[in-house]
């Protein structure tokens, strides 16, 4: 919806790439009647590789993993160690990232705006490829917390408000930490609105969840990082599928060539710390 100058969008709750346990099985219906049992049909498959791979103005880093089968009950380490992970641009290596833990490879090279970055994964006879282009900084114009009125309810939403580059396409992606654990984040695109101010609402909570202490509503104390990033049409892409996966019914766009789950942005990443206090929250 765009109220004047204004993007507004509501997001839901936390969701996040699933690296670790996926199920690459079809799964039935278990339908119970007339007290037939009827047995689950479904086919199983090995896992996929999956990466999450990020290169912001400070350093490269990727996870690399594999899926989880429907039927694999196990705790297995499913990161992968022996992988060969390049960073290039324009045809020139940059780094080989190197490998540290937990299926994490990392690079103290940054990116800079305006250039396009390739990455490369070899596993094995494996090969997996994705670029991406740098963006210049976000500008973040404001953030706070807010009660809206809805119907008789009281809801707790975050507000993010981004003073948005003119005469260009821009793609953001924004992520609420609390307590150093993901909470919520969203994507949106200036389309159709350049050089405006675009406006992210994230619904965090209601008042009678706070009341009764739910485990998602935000408490006094609770250290909030909020992280922007300035991403291109290509990770953009790849992060709203993911955000509509569950409406569209599809999967997510696919990112990297070579069969890899995930997805590579270049971008240029902003963080603001704050402690939340019901008292410092505003009413509208």
């Amino acid at each position: 919806m765009t109220y004047g100058n204004i993007i507004h969008t509501i997001t839901g709750r936390q969701r996040l790439l699933p690296l670790g346990r996926a199920c690459c099985g079809l799964l039935l219906l278990l339908l119970t009647a007339c007290e037939k049992e009827i047995p689950i049909d479904y086919r199983d498959a090995a896992g996929l590789y999956a990466a999450e791979a990020v290169l912001t103005q400070k350093e490269c880093t990727v996870r690399l993993s594999t899926t989880q089968s429907v039927t694999d009950n196990s705790t297995a380490d499913h990161n992968i160690a022996d992988a060969t992970v390049v960073l290039s641009s324009e045809g020139e290596v940059l780094d080989t990232l190197k490998y540290g833990a937990d299926g994490v490879y990392k690079s103290a090279i940054g990116g800079m705006a305006g250039f396009v970055y390739d990455l490369d994964i070899y596993v094995g006879d494996r090969h997996f490829h994705s670029s991406s282009t740098m963006q210049e900084e976000p500008q973040l114009s404001s953030f706070r917390f807010v009660w809206k009125k809805f119907f008789s309810e009281r809801m707790l939403f975050a507000q993010l408000r981004i003073d948005d580059k003119p005469r260009q396409q821009n793609y953001y992606f924004m992520h609420i930490y609390r307590n150093r654990v993901g909470y919520r984040w969203a994507v949106t695109t200036d389309e159709g609105n350049p050089g405006g101010e675009l406006q992210q609402l994230f619904s965090c909570t209601t008042e009678r969840q706070m009341d009764n202490n739910d485990e998602d509503a935000l408490r006094d104390g609770d250290q909030i990082r909020l992280e922007v990033r300035a991403i291109d049409r290509l990770s953009y892409d790849y992060l709203y599928s993911m955000q509509v996966m569950d409406n569209s019914g599809s999967n997510p766009i696919a990112n990297f060539s070579g069969g890899c789950l995930g997805y590579f942005s270049a971008c240029h990443v902003v963080t603001r710390n704050y402690t939340f206090r019901t008292a410092d929250v505003e009413e509208e």
